[in-house]
């Protein structure tokens, strides 16, 4: 196996594990706070809808290939706040209502797909559920300004053929979580509430209000990684069920 296919194997692992990473610190976040989120898949689809619908209208506008990344930013927040939006749903039913968390989140579950199906037809006429969403997500050597070679070596294999903005943020988020998980007042009273929620209650802490966080944060983190681009160029949007 040469050398190029091995930054191929890695590079395509890359891009489809950065998704996963997201969805398990969301499912962590919400597991530690006490809530099991089973409608991460469903979050995740939410996210691709609205991620992708946010790409193509900055693109259509033309706005979104003159600011590429600030373009894909927007859409990452779009994602995240409709993710966040989708997991209130559980977070009422299952905090405050005391629904059973499995139920709730397979109903939301089944709900997501429905929901981004119609909404796409309604969009884009009937029939028509792929969103196709700009090449310009994709960081390149020329958009950190580099030049970029005609036989492209290990390195730029590696690192540019799968390329995009949510990588770098998901390393980011990771270590992040790890910090706020076991190094902060926010993530230590957040464990609490999951593993002893009499003895949090009993020192004054809030565990509606802390699962309640829980379960945002989850379903901003699933949400925000749910669209991947295509292996074979990022000109689609797959909504992810990984």
């Amino acid at each position: 196996m040469s050398a190029n296919s091995i930054a191929d194997i890695i590079s395509a692992t890359i891009l489809f594990a950065v998704p996963l990473l997201l969805v398990a610190l969301g499912g962590m976040f919400s597991e530690r706070s006490g809530v099991v989120n089973i409608a991460l898949e469903g979050i995740m689809i939410i996210g691709a809808l609205f991620g992708c619908l946010t790409l193509r209208v900055l693109d259509m506008a033309g706005w979104g290939e003159t600011n590429p990344q600030l373009g894909v930013l927007l859409a990452i927040l779009a994602a995240a706040a409709s993710g966040a939006i989708f997991s209130v749903l559980l977070a009422f039913a299952a905090i405050n209502l005391k629904a059973d968390q499995t139920i709730g989140g397979t109903a939301l579950n089944m709900m997501a797909p429905a929901f981004a199906v119609v909404l796409t037809w309604a969009i884009q006429g009937q029939g028509q559920t792929t969103i196709l969403i700009p090449t310009w997500v994709r960081i390149t050597q020329g958009t950190l300004g580099l030049q970029a070679s005609e036989n492209q070596g290990f390195f730029e294999r590696l690192v540019f053929k799968n390329l995009y903005l949510t990588t770098i943020l998901a390393i980011i988020i990771l270590i992040v979580s790890v910090i706020v998980l076991y190094r902060t007042k926010f993530g230590l009273r957040l464990m609490a509430c999951g593993e002893h929620p009499q003895a949090a209650a009993s020192v004054g802490i809030n565990v509606y209000k802390m699962r309640w966080a829980g379960v945002l944060i989850s379903g901003v983190l699933g949400a925000a990684r749910g669209w991947r681009p295509a292996a074979s160029g990022g000109k689609r949007c797959r909504w992810s069920h990984s």
